[in-house]
């Protein structure tokens, strides 16, 4: 992949707004202008294309889309060379349609006829209602001061989005394949141990572990074979990113700090081995949507996993599953085409949920995502998340042979969890830094 944007049509063109040149962002109907900073060198061309502007036309707003997918295709391809891992259009349509949960804000950065840059903004408005995700993408290969424009233009339309949603903790994410060579340590990466199922959900850390405080990532040299590179770290055994990284130096310069940093890796389905159910236990596996008599047991192991999964020094509280929630998601899923494939295990005597694991496949995809995996705490340490995770890959590979692979984020402190997937088969790929701004 390179830098070679599909032109837009005069149609999808014709909403482009001029980027701003005297420090205020076009109004938006009914509303004042607000100030944004100037988007410097080489802006003088650019335009804003904000979805809002497009999305009663189902034509427009789908070329819209495209363009966005195109784009993150690219920085993927850039960046890890997993150009597949993108939302969808199709994805991100039945999001922006379907999802009353959370405001979505789009924009695309235009020059000329091309779309060479991205905006994301997600806001949840049932939970953590002070927060947002938010990504800005830019297209690669571009001349620097085109790139530069290209950003300062979309930060500052997000920056404008998320003051007048009243959103103050902003997180974003990137990607690195190249990184730390300590992130390979046993507590990075969670090489095997004797104890393998310990007391963490997926991406998970033990409830009541100390959180480390904020502002801990700091610089230090990586001593290992890269040699000689200043270090971003956070806390001892939460990992480290390489602080000269464009990505990194790009965040910072936004105002955001690193607060956690994850392993990303891929589990090849077909070299999962198939085990059996030990006795006392009976395993329940299931397509689509939660079978109704599992509600309550899956609303409560997903409340189970939101109280204890890792945050690491994020400003983020826990979210309260119920059976109607449960139901609900399964909605959202169904209808961004994604397909659930889960396993729950049970106490063969009472029906009691011991622990559950879920993947999703999105529609004509051939891989899938790992989604929640948790034990309850009584049932930890015993091999139980390894059992569920070798069950479920069963099961997908039955239900679905064409799906070749899952991946999984996880943080780098949650060693217990890093070991359980090295164990099922998991390969690593590389790390990914989750950043906040603002918060405490």
């Amino acid at each position: 992949m390179s830098a070679s944007p599909a032109p837009s049509s005069a149609a999808l063109l014709a909403h482009a707004r001029p980027a701003p040149d005297d420090g205020t962002r076009p109004a938006e109907s009914g509303d004042p202008a607000r100030p944004t900073p100037a988007t410097g060198p080489g802006s003088a061309d650019l335009r804003l294309l904000r979805a809002a502007d497009v999305a009663a036309d189902p034509q427009l707003f789908g070329e819209f889309l495209d363009h966005v997918q195109a784009i993150e295709e690219e920085v993927l391809m850039e960046s890890i060379g997993l150009p597949e891992l993108v939302t969808t259009a199709a994805e991100r349509r039945a999001g922006w349609e379907s999802d009353p949960h959370h405001l979505r804000d789009l924009a695309l950065a235009v020059g000329g006829d091309a779309c060479l840059g991205c905006a994301v903004v997600v806001a949840p408005l049932r939970d953590n209602l002070d927060s947002a995700d938010v990504a800005v993408d830019v297209l690669p290969g571009l001349a620097p001061e085109t790139a530069a424009a290209v950003d300062d233009l979309l930060w500052a339309h997000v920056d404008a989005v998320v003051s007048e949603v009243g959103r103050t903790v902003l997180y974003a994410d990137e990607q690195h394949p190249d990184h730390p060579d300590d992130n390979y340590s046993a507590t990075a990466l969670g090489r095997p141990a004797a104890h393998f199922d310990g007391a963490r959900p997926e991406g998970g850390s033990d409830s009541g572990t100390a959180r480390p405080d904020p502002g801990a990532a700091r610089l230090d040299p990586d001593r290992g074979p890269n040699g000689t590179r200043p270090l971003r770290r956070l806390a001892p055994g939460h990992g480290a990113l390489f602080a000269g990284d464009p990505a990194v130096l790009r965040l910072e310069s936004r105002g955001f700090r690193l607060v956690q940093i994850e392993r990303f890796a891929v589990l090849p389905v077909s070299d999962v081995p198939a085990p059996e159910v030990p006795a006392g236990l009976r395993a329940h596996s299931w397509v689509g949507d939660v079978p109704a008599h599992l509600l309550d047991a899956l609303a409560h192991l997903l409340t189970v996993f939101e109280a204890t999964i890792p945050v690491g020094e994020a400003d983020f509280e826990p979210v309260v599953h119920t059976p109607e929630r449960v139901r609900d998601e399964d909605r959202l899923t169904r209808a961004r085409g994604i397909t659930a494939y889960g396993t729950v295990l049970l106490r063969a005597d009472d029906g009691a949920p011991l622990g559950a694991t879920v993947y999703h496949v999105g529609e004509g995809r051939e891989f899938g995502f790992q989604e929640s995996t948790v034990t309850v705490p009584e049932a930890r340490g015993r091999g139980y998340a390894v059992l569920l995770k070798r069950l479920n890959a069963g099961h997908l590979r039955a239900s679905v042979p064409e799906v070749e692979r899952v991946y999984t984020w996880n943080a780098a402190e949650n060693t217990p969890m890093l070991a359980i997937n090295d164990r099922v088969g998991f390969r690593a790929l590389g790390m990914t830094g989750i950043w906040q701004r603002g918060g405490r």
